[in-house]
């Protein structure tokens, strides 16, 4: 089980970075609220044995960051690239990858699935409801055998057949639209819809990855629990307790992204000593020292340069050869 999330890191010098005794005062205010917040939390929670233990219980095993990279995009199109760089690191494509609801995209979850890897994303709110929610479109029921919607007046809504691009954010996606002209006698229209050309439901042409993972979310509820406590662990330890909430470096994100990963080195060698105790990391850390000693072990080093086919004594230019490396 894996989980992908983002964090958002300040630039060395930005706008965020310097404070005046104005912004100073906002600052405090908002953690004093949060404190509170926090406060009153534990409170409620004091005392509840079972609550604790449904969280212990939920708390991952190891919170190990795999890879990483830095970026200035959003997260709308990154879970694709994500699924594929963990499969090519872990050498396998059967594990279980958790997302909050900012990498629901429907190109993203076609990526997965052609790699065979399961994923559990959260689904985000809907972005506009009808007059009434019980018109909605998530009350509208897909029918696929002849793709055609029901509406909750058991209405059948339909398709010309034709596809549209439809422009999302920087994605395009093709389209449906599915309507009914039942829908001027219709009764409930006033609750359905403010349209005067009557309801129109739309269906992406990733509507079926996205339906399964609709399933998946609602089966695996348990599992997509455990999400926050193995992604977010290192960017509380990292951000919080350690204050790296911002670039070192200046200039380029090939620096920044360098920079990240020192912090990630560091954490990942304090991650795995608290896992295996000082003894068991000690013997790992001198096993790496004699590995990699043995590389740069001058010996070791002539020998592979001369098992070059270069070096091959059937190469008729053997003796220049051994000279020139000599």
């Amino acid at each position: 089980m894996v989980a992908g999330d983002s964090t958002k890191l300040r630039a060395q010098n930005s706008k965020k970075n310097n404070f005046n005794p104005s912004k100073l005062e906002k600052h405090i205010a908002y953690i004093d609220a949060k404190l509170d917040e926090y406060t009153e939390a534990l409170s409620d929670a004091d005392g509840d044995t079972k609550a604790q233990e449904e969280i212990e219980k939920n708390i991952a095993k190891h919170c190990i960051p795999i890879e990483y990279k830095v970026t200035n995009q959003n997260d709308s199109k990154a879970m694709g690239d994500m699924v594929e760089r963990t499969a090519e690191i872990l050498g396998s494509t059967d594990f279980l990858a958790l997302y909050d609801k900012g990498y629901h995209t429907g190109s993203e979850f076609k990526t997965a699935f052609d790699l065979g890897v399961d994923v559990l994303v959260a689904i985000p709110e809907v972005a506009s409801n009808a007059p009434d929610i019980r018109f909605n479109v998530s009350e509208f029921v897909y029918n696929k055998e002849n793709d055609t919607f029901t509406c909750p007046a058991h209405q059948i809504l339909s398709s010309n057949g034709n596809w549209y691009k439809k422009d999302r954010g920087k994605s395009i996606n093709r389209m449906k639209q599915y309507k009914t002209s039942q829908c001027k006698e219709c009764l409930f229209r006033t609750q359905c819809t403010t349209n005067p050309k009557g309801r129109i439901i739309e269906r992406s042409e990733f509507a079926d990855y996205i339906d399964l993972n609709r399933l998946n979310v609602e089966q695996e509820k348990e599992f997509y629990r455990r999400r926050q406590a193995i992604v977010e662990h290192p960017y509380g330890t990292i951000k919080r307790q350690w204050g790296f909430d911002h670039i070192m470096t200046k200039r380029t994100l090939k620096r920044a992204a360098a920079d990240v990963g020192f912090i990630f080195v560091a954490y990942n060698f304090r991650r795995i000593l608290n896992i295996v105790g000082k003894k068991v990391f000690k013997e790992l850390l001198e096993k790496f020292a004699f590995d990699f000693l043995q590389f740069l072990n001058p010996y070791k080093l002539i020998q592979s340069f001369l098992s070059h086919p270069i070096f091959s004594k059937n190469n008729p230019n053997y003796f220049s050869s051994l000279r020139h490396i000599a």
